[in-house]
């Protein structure tokens, strides 16, 4: 049995997959707003510390900068910002690219809105 591409973007394994993939890039995105935040906590920290040492980026920017690229915490913490930050792209292109597929393919119905129960294990 041949099932043509527009029945196939239509499927219920198909839509499972696209709340899936919103599932995931709204947990990616979730992930991106609390690592953000423990970023800029540990820079808010990081700057007060070098502050009562006399050290800004508007006094002395080079040794500030050299501080900032050797502390670790803030090279963990900007890490998980970049992960979150690529994951959120990733996840945020592949639904991009399948609503335009499915436009391309001239399905009319509202696929994207459905509401498809996530398995607590995504």
């Amino acid at each position: 049995m041949t099932i043509s591409i527009p029945e196939q973007v239509t499927t219920p394994a198909y839509r499972e997959y696209v709340h899936y993939l919103r599932g995931k890039l709204v947990k990616a995105e979730a992930g991106l707003a609390s690592m953000n935040d423990r970023y800029h906590r540990a820079k808010a920290n990081f700057d007060r510390t070098q502050a009562r040492r006399g050290i800004t980026p508007e006094t002395d920017v080079v040794n500030y900068i050299e501080l900032k690229s050797m502390n670790p915490e803030l090279k963990f913490w900007y890490s998980k910002v970049e992960h979150y930050q690529r994951e959120v792209a990733a996840y945020g292109t592949a639904l991009t690219a399948l609503e335009a597929a499915h436009r391309m393919l001239g399905a009319d119905d509202n696929w994207m809105d459905d509401e498809v129960p996530i398995s607590p294990a995504t």
